[in-house]
């Protein structure tokens, strides 16, 4: 079974990221992260970005963006953009308020990532989505999470989040032995029902399942840390979320 290369989402180390990014960059590696998911470009142009990336050894294991960027108008743009920089994982991290309000915006958000999936693909990149606890709450007596893989094609693969997923009451594994060719990317994200500022191996998820689940695709590319609320600086954070991996075996 392969394992997956190991990256960390920089909205983790954001503030980190704006005020020092080359540096932020060379400390997540030095920590043992081997790639990066992108959260905005902290007023680097997308070539810099792929020179500080190649100069601190990273790759870009993918990009969150907004909806509106990957509306026609805006996805020939995205393309450039983000093959500058050398990304293919570009994953929705969650929907704007006029498409969760009703099943049918989920629909909408749903045709319009479907559009851009295909698109996306004949450039070489992959679009994805990236679940939330609130996914999982009633809308019209349907469960939209559900309604979304319904109406999602196979294009777009699914960026599960094991902590939102716990903190919604689902138990992620599920989904990944579920849908096991819709992996590429997955988000670890600590999760403790008495303890918001958790790292990972210090809650309440059963990691060495998450990893059987997602690996034994043999799709999945990249797992990628994730935290967002902290006891000590997020650098640290990230830091001791990597070395408990790593105590793990990742």
């Amino acid at each position: 079974m392969k394992k997956a290369s190991m990256g960390v989402q920089l909205y983790s180390v954001r503030g980190d990221v704006a005020g020092d990014t080359a540096g932020t960059l060379k400390a997540l590696k030095e920590m043992g992260y081997e790639g990066v998911e992108l959260a905005g470009f902290h007023n680097h142009s997308a070539a810099e970005w792929k020179t500080m990336l190649d100069g601190n050894g990273l790759r870009a294991a993918g990009t969150h963006l907004g909806l509106d960027r990957i509306f026609p108008e805006n996805l020939q743009e995205t393309i450039d953009t983000y093959r500058t920089i050398g990304c293919t994982n570009l994953v929705v991290p969650g929907l704007p308020s006029e498409y969760t309000g009703s099943l049918d915006g989920f629909r909408r958000a749903c045709s319009i990532m479907n559009l851009a999936a295909i698109s996306l693909a004949k450039a070489g990149m992959a679009l994805g989505y990236h679940n939330h606890a609130h996914e999982f709450k009633f809308v019209e007596n349907r469960i939209p999470y559900e309604l979304m893989l319904k109406c999602l094609t196979t294009d777009v693969f699914l960026q599960l989040d094991f902590g939102n997923f716990r903190e919604g009451g689902i138990d992620g594994v599920e989904y990944a032995r579920r849908f096991p060719n819709r992996l590429r990317t997955v988000h670890l994200k600590a999760y403790k029902a008495d303890c918001k500022t958790a790292v990972i191996g210090e809650d309440d998820i059963q990691w060495q399942g998450v990893f059987d689940a997602c690996e034994a695709s043999g799709t999945l590319q990249w797992t990628i840390v994730e935290h967002e609320v902290y006891a000590e600086a997020p650098m640290v954070c990230v830091k001791q979320c990597r070395d408990n991996l790593r105590k793990l075996g990742r």
